[in-house]
């Protein structure tokens, strides 16, 4: 009797299969995957700055203001009738969205100095607001900022969630 050495064909070819078939399965669910891993992150990012800036106008006792655009967003600080820049670092990280992500639907949230959501243009109290990051697969993210301050989120794979307030 002879030793058999190496595989034979069948082997290969059932190998082969269950390879292709594992890498078309983790490539073809992957690629979602890396779209809503950076459409949370850029959720994450809009959230804490909506807490950051709500913390900062009740700190610094004004009006400060989230001003939303197509990738990113910027601070505003209200004096004398109208809102001005506050000054940032240039480097800061939390100013641009994830690769890929961007809002579908943007605004301007401003807090007054008691961290109460307030319309912008005439500084009064304001209902809630809903903004809306969407990636570049379709996917997105709805973030409601209600008037006491609190978040809530919701994607286009979840229920709602909250975020508390301070």
């Amino acid at each position: 009797m002879g030793k058999n050495r190496g595989f034979s064909v069948i082997e290969l070819l059932v190998t082969i299969i269950i390879f292709a078939v594992t890498m078309s399965v983790i490539l073809g669910l992957g690629g979602g995957k890396i779209s809503r891993t950076g459409l949370k992150s850029s959720a994450n990012d809009v959230i804490g700055m909506i807490y950051k800036v709500r913390m900062r106008a009740a700190k610094e006792n004004r009006a400060i203001a989230l001003t939303f655009t197509d990738n990113g967003y910027k601070e505003h600080f209200y004096e004398s009738g109208i809102w001005s820049p506050l000054l940032t670092s240039s480097s800061d990280p939390d100013d641009t969205l994830a690769t890929g992500t961007s809002f579908a639907s943007y605004s301007t949230i401003a807090f007054n100095s008691r961290g109460i959501l307030i319309d912008p243009d005439t500084l009064m109290i304001k209902a809630n607001i809903t903004l809306t990051l969407q990636s570049d697969k379709g996917e997105g993210i709805k973030i409601k900022v209600l008037s006491y301050g609190g978040v809530k989120s919701k994607n286009s794979w979840r229920n709602w969630s909250e975020y508390g307030g301070f």
